[in-house]
C-alpha cells in the first residue's frame, strides 16, 4: 500500500488545486490489481495537496469511526455501507484501515527511481507524543522488471495513561509485466503492540473535572495486546492467443476491408497465497481489576490468551479479453480455488492419558479445506452501458454453500464542461458466520455456536457530474441471521430481516481562492438494538488556498470539522479486541474542529495542525466508545519528501 498514492476520501479531481506542472516524466504506469489479482486497475498520481493534514489512516478512510483515542489503536467504521474489505483473521479486524495487504498493494512500471519520506508528529510532552514515519523506493531494473518496498513505523505514547501502541507494516513488492509472461508478487508484514488500559474508570470524573489526561484512573495497569501477521502473494500469467487480422465491416463502399489486430485473446493465471496471523493478550490478574473481567475460564491469577490463522491458497483462472473493435464484444473469466485454513485457539489445560503417558493439551486446532468456483462476464468497449456479472459458489470446507452473487452497471456522459457518470451495482450473499464467531475459547470467554448462514441483499445508485463537483448516492441492505455482538460482548444471532439506508452527499464549492467541501452522511437502521450507527455523520473542509511564491510555493489555511449525532455507541472489550453493544450511555453530537495550515514547495510538502483546540471549554463529551475519551487539544505538524534520481 503506498498511501501518497491514494486520492483521500475520494476527492475529484476538479478539487485539487492547480500548480506548477511537475515536468518529471517518471511514472510510466501506477496500478493495483483487483478482481482476485486477475485485473491491473490503473491508479492516478496523487499530486493535490488538499488534505494532506489527514495523515492519519482512520480519519483518511473514513469521516466517522468508533475509535479509540491516539493513532495505532483498534478502530470500526461507523458508515455503513462505506466499510472495507475485512482481513481473513479475524482478530485483526479492527486494524484494517492500518494494514498492508496484497488487495491494497500499489506496482509501478517507472522510467527513474522514486523515493518518498515522510515524518508526522506532535509537540510538546514528550510522554505524549506521536511518531509516524514512513519510506518507499521503487525502481526500475529493466524496461519490464520493478522491485519496491514500503515501510511504516508507528509510536503513539497516548494522552491517557497506558495508551501506547506501535505499529510495524513492510511491504517489499516485484513485478514483471513482459509481453506474453508476466507475474506480481508482494510480502507483508503488519505488526501491532498496544498497552491495554480498559478505558478510563469513572466517566463523571472526567465530565466534570479538567485534569492532566495522565492523572485519570484506568481500568487495567498490566494487560497488553499483540498482533503479528505475514502474508505472501505471487500471481502469474500467461497470456495466450496470435495476432489476427479482423474483418472491418465499417467502410461506406459496403466492401470489407482488413486491419490489424495485435490484442492477445486471453490470459491463463495462478495466483498463491499464504499468510500466518497471531494474536496475544495478557494481563496479571489482582484485586484492582479482577471484577473488570466477565469470568475466569482458564487461569484466575493471569490471562495469556493466544489465537492463531494459518491459510494457503492456490487459485487457477482463465480469462478471455474483449476485443476493443467490436463495441459489443465482452470478456470473461473464470476460476477455482483451493484454501487450506487452520484455526486455533487456547483452552483450558486437558489431561489426557494414553498407553501410560501424560500429555497436556492447551490448543484446541480447527482444519479445513475449503473449494469454491467462480466465473464473471464484463463489457467496458465503445461508448455504451459498462457492465460485469460475477459469482462465487463454495463446494467443500467450512464455508460449504457459501454463494456470492453481484453486478454493476455504469454509463459515463461526456459534456462541454466534464463528465457524468450513473452506477447501479447490486449484491446477493450467503455466508458462514467467520469461524471464530461459531468457536472461540479464552479466559474470560467461551462461545460453541451453530449460527445459520447471513443472508445479504444489497442495491445501490450512485450518480456524479464533474460540472457541479457532486456525488450522491442511495444504498439499502436487507439482511437476515446477522451476527453482532451483545451488551456481554457475546456474539449473538438476530433471526429477523434487517434493513439498513443509506444516503450521501459530497459537494464542492469554490470561489475564487475559496474553497468548502462537504461530505454528508444519513443512514438508518430497521433495529437500533442490533445495528448500531448514528443517523447523520457530517464532515466539512473550508480553506482559501493561496500562493505565496509563484511557480514555487503554495499554501491553504482553513479547518477541518467532524461531527455526527448522537446514538448508543460501541464498547470494547480489550481481553478479546473485539467492540460491542452498550446500553450505558450515548455519545456523539459533539463537533470536532480542526485549524490547518498546509503548504507545498516544489516536491516537498508540510501541514500544522491543532486539534481540538476547545477542549474542555464547553461539555466534555468527546467520545468515540464508552469510557474511551478523545485526545485534547494536541498540536501536530508533518513533512513529506519525493526525489526523483
Amino acid at each position: 500500500m503506498v498511501p501518497f498514492l491514494a486520492f483521500s476520501q475520494e476527492i475529484p479531481e476538479e478539487n485539487i488545486i492547480n500548480e506548477p506542472a511537475d515536468t518529471t516524466q517518471t511514472f510510466i504506469k501506477i496500478w493495483n490489481l483487483t478482481e482476485d489479482f486477475a485485473v491491473m486497475r490503473d491508479k492516478e498520481i496523487d499530486t493535490m495537496k488538499t488534505q494532506f493534514q489527514i495523515y492519519d489512516p482512520v480519519f483518511s478512510n473514513s469521516i466517522a469511526n468508533a475509535f479509540l483515542g491516539n493513532t495505532g489503536l483498534q478502530t470500526q467504521n461507523l458508515i455503513y455501507f462505506n466499510r472495507e474489505e475485512q482481513p481473513d483473521f479475524f482478530f485483526m479486524r479492527p486494524y484494517t484501515p492500518y494494514l498492508y495487504t496484497p488487495e491494497n498493494n500499489t506496482y509501478f512500471n517507472i522510467i527513474k527511481p522514486f523515493t518518498l519520506l515522510e515524518y508526522f508528529s506532535t509537540f510538546g510532552n514528550k510522554q505524549k507524543r506521536e511518531d509516524i514515519f514512513h519510506a518507499v523506493h521503487t525502481q526500475n531494473l529493466s524496461p519490464f522488471l520493478n522491485l519496491g518496498f514500503d515501510i511504516r513505523l508507528l509510536s503513539s505514547a497516548g494522552l491517557y495513561s497506558r495508551q501506547i501502541a506501535k505499529l510495524t507494516n513492510f511491504n517489499l513488492f516485484t513485478s514483471y509485466t513482459g509481453h506474453d509472461y508476466s507475474f506480481h508478487t508482494s510480502l507483508h508484514l503488519n505488526n501491532s503492540s498496544a498497552e491495554e488500559n480498559g478505558g478510563i474508570a469513572d466517566d463523571s470524573i472526567f465530565f466534570n473535572e479538567n485534569i492532566d489526561e495522565k492523572a485519570y484512573d484506568i481500568n487495567l495497569e498490566e494487560a497488553d495486546s499483540r498482533i503479528k501477521s505475514l502474508m505472501f502473494h505471487f500471481t502469474q500469467r500467461y497470456k495466450f492467443g496470435k495476432e489476427e487480422q479482423v474483418v472491418d465491416t465499417t467502410s461506406e463502399t459496403g466492401f470489407r476491408r482488413l486491419r490489424e489486430r495485435t490484442v492477445k485473446t486471453g490470459s491463463l493465471l495462478h495466483t498463491f497465497e499464504y499468510q500466518r496471523s497471531h494474536r496475544l493478550y495478557t494481563d496479571e490478574i489482582t484485586d484492582m481489576n479482577r471484577d473488570f473481567y466477565p469470568a475466569y475460564l482458564i487461569d484466575s491469577m493471569q490471562t495469556r490468551d493466544s489465537t492463531y490463522f494459518r491459510s494457503l491458497r492456490n487459485t487457477f483462472q482463465v480469462m478471455l479479453d474483449e476485443n476493443p473493435h467490436r463495441k459489443n464484444d465482452f470478456g470473461a473469466r473464470a476460476f477455482i480455488s483451493h484454501e487450506w485454513v487452520r484455526y486455533a485457539f487456547n483452552t483450558a489445560n486437558d489431561t489426557l492419558v494414553s498407553g501410560g503417558d501424560t500429555s497436556i493439551q492447551n490448543h484446541k486446532y480447527y482444519q479445513y479445506n475449503n473449494v469454491h468456483l467462480g466465473a464473471s462476464v464484463l463489457h467496458t468497449v465503445g461508448f455504451g452501458w459498462d457492465w460485469i456479472f460475477a459469482g462465487q459458489f463454495y463446494l467443500t470446507g467450512y464455508r460449504a454453500g457459501d454463494l456470492l452473487l453481484e453486478g454493476n452497471i455504469t454509463k459515463e456522459f461526456q459534456g462541454k464542461k466534464g463528465e457524468s457518470r450513473i452506477s447501479i451495482s447490486g449484491e446477493f450473499s450467503l455466508q458462514e458466520a467467520d469461524h471464530f464467531l461459531n468457536f472461540y475459547e479464552s479466559n474470560h470467554f467461551r462461545w460453541y455456536n451453530d449460527f445459520r448462514k447471513i443472508k445479504d441483499i444489497r442495491g445501490s445508485l450512485q450518480v456524479s457530474n464533474e460540472a457541479i463537483q457532486l456525488d450522491a448516492g442511495a444504498h439499502l441492505s436487507l439482511v437476515t441471521d446477522l451476527v453482532y455482538h451483545t451488551d456481554s460482548a457475546m456474539p449473538a444471532q438476530h433471526g429477523r430481516v434487517i434493513s439498513v439506508i443509506g444516503l450521501n452527499l459530497h459537494k464542492h464549492f469554490s470561489a475564487g481562492i475559496f474553497h468548502s467541501d462537504h461530505r454528508i452522511h444519513y443512514q438508518l437502521s430497521s433495529d437500533n438494538n442490533v445495528v448500531r450507527l448514528p443517523d447523520l455523520s457530517y464532515y466539512t473542509s473550508n480553506y482559501i488556498s493561496f500562493t505565496v511564491v509563484k511557480n514555487a510555493l503554495t499554501a491553504q489555511l482553513g479547518f477541518d470539522l467532524y461531527y455526527y449525532t448522537r446514538y448508543r455507541a460501541l464498547a470494547f472489550a480489550p481481553s478479546s479486541g473485539l467492540f460491542y453493544n452498550q446500553d450505558i450511555m450515548e455519545l456523539g453530537n459533539y463537533p470536532y474542529l480542526n485549524p490547518f495550515l498546509t503548504a507545498k514547495l516544489k516536491r516537498t510538502r508540510f501541514y500544522l495542525r491543532y486539534d481540538h483546540p476547545y477542549a474542555g471549554l464547553i461539555k466534555k463529551n468527546y467520545f468515540h466508545v464508552l469510557n474511551y475519551p478523545m485526545p485534547g487539544r494536541v498540536f501536530r505538524f508533518g513533512l513529506s519528501w519525493t526525489f526523483y534520481n
